[in-house]
């Protein structure tokens, strides 16, 4: 079967959208809870870090000429290895699609559609995330470039109308906050900001090589969609009533406003949140199965309604509340940050040395 090829462009469409969500709403409130108004330091903090992190990244994916994970621990160990490498992935594609459709759900039910049953809301989504994915990948990557420049649009537009209301004395004095607590949201951010690691689960599916540039750019850009809702919110709410909301780059669209006649905008969040989240749960449901090595569409399909189901049933339990799920993402995301920030620094190690051993056998043959 002839593998489905994607370009650099629509890589990084694909992967700003998809998560550009996390790092632009869901762990916004998790940093504001964390650092107040010192949030903006830890997200600043987390720069160095991401650099050094997608430099290895790139190493990686150099060194394993974007082939396979899979097939590429396979060939130079066993199968059991190559199987122990894509399972964390394979796991962080579950925990993403459980994540993003309960806090995409929930914001739609509490805002938009309350009257609506939230198992319809739920079902609905879940099955337009998998049916983007049964497409396939290059349907996922050429929807995120259709939907990516209204994204940025619209989020210049509410940055640049908000200036009205926003206050940047809030941002001093630096440091009002312990280490501990500053620490703890640069972990937030960078437990968003790791996801790019799925990008080795789909290194084979590119048509050309990453460079490293274009890499540092990707995970920079993402990393300043931090900045844009954290200074945000804080300059127009102050620190305090920023870290008490529980959606606060919502409430920056709440405020918008036009003169005197225009407002009432923030439909337009509408747009922006469903198109991250639906393309992030596209991708989530493809790289899974791509990564379990089921690409047959008469097996790959069953389980993916299989999969679509169980998420529905986890998700619409009433026992989860927000609290709980509040909760749950807060222990999350510091560990994903300290596993998937020291994941490909392992890799590096495994391959670095059956890399020598390749360059040794050939220069025998030669």
């Amino acid at each position: 079967m002839r593998q489905v090829k994607i370009s650099i462009i629509q890589a990084i469409f694909l992967f700003n959208l998809a998560i550009g969500i996390t790092n632009h709403v869901i762990i916004v409130p998790l940093i504001l809870q964390s650092a107040y108004r010192d949030s903006w330091i830890s997200a600043l903090l987390a720069v160095p870090a991401v650099i050094l992190w997608t430099i290895v990244v790139y190493r990686v994916m150099n060194m394993t000429k974007q082939q396979s994970l899979y097939q590429w621990f396979k060939q130079h160990y066993n199968p059991f290895v190559a199987w122990l490498v894509i399972l964390p992935l394979i796991l962080l594609c579950a925990t993403i699609l459980f994540i993003t459709v309960r806090d995409t759900t929930a914001w739609t039910k509490v805002t938009y559609l309350p009257k609506t049953p939230y198992p319809i809301t739920v079902i609905l989504f879940v099955v337009s995330g998998m049916v983007a994915a049964a497409a396939g990948l290059r349907t996922v990557a050429i929807a995120a470039g259709i939907l990516l420049p209204g994204v940025v649009a619209f989020g210049v537009f509410v940055m640049s109308v908000n200036f009205q209301f926003k206050d940047y004395n809030y941002l001093l004095p630096v440091f009002s906050n312990n280490a501990s607590s500053i620490l703890r949201g640069t972990q937030y951010t960078l437990g968003g900001l790791v996801e790019f690691i799925l990008l080795l689960a789909l290194q084979q599916h590119l048509s050309k090589k990453f460079r490293l540039r274009a890499l540092l750019i990707l995970t920079l850009a993402v990393t300043g969609l931090v900045f844009g809702p954290l200074l945000a919110a804080i300059t127009i709410f102050g620190p305090f009533e920023a870290a008490d909301q529980r959606y606060p780059a919502f409430e920056q669209w709440r405020m918008l406003m036009l003169g005197k006649f225009i407002s009432h905008l923030d439909f337009l969040s509408i747009y922006q949140w469903l198109s991250g989240s639906l393309i992030r749960v596209a991708l989530a449901f493809y790289l899974m199965f791509d990564l379990l090595q089921l690409t047959g569409r008469k097996i790959k399909l069953p389980l993916m309604a299989l999969v679509g189901c169980v998420l529905v049933v986890i998700i619409t339990d009433g026992r989860i509340s927000d609290a709980h799920f509040l909760h749950f993402i807060g222990q999350y995301f510091p560990i994903v940050m300290t596993f998937f920030y020291a994941f490909p620094f392992v890799l590096l190690l495994m391959i670095l040395p059956k890399r020598g051993k390749a360059h040794g056998t050939q220069a025998t043959v030669t």
